[in-house]
């Protein structure tokens, strides 16, 4: 999460985060993290979320896609 907040962070006063709601710590339950993301930023944030769970040994499941991302 640490990771993707270095990129967009969630207290964005430019409104230029992907996130669209926040903070995003509070997306969290237990292992798991769902976060929603703004329309026209989809494709760039969930694949650099996807690079990030890859890079980190975790698993990014693309629910609009009802599948894991590569």
């Amino acid at each position: 999460m640490a990771a993707l907040l270095q990129r967009w962070p969630d207290t964005d006063e430019d409104d230029v985060s992907p996130w669209c709601s926040g903070p995003l710590i509070d997306e969290a339950s237990g292992p798991l993290i769902s976060f929603g993301l703004r329309w026209g930023r989809t494709e760039e944030a969930s694949a650099h979320a996807a690079r990030l769970a890859l890079s980190k040994g975790l698993v990014c499941f693309d629910v609009s896609r009802d599948r894991l991302r590569p």
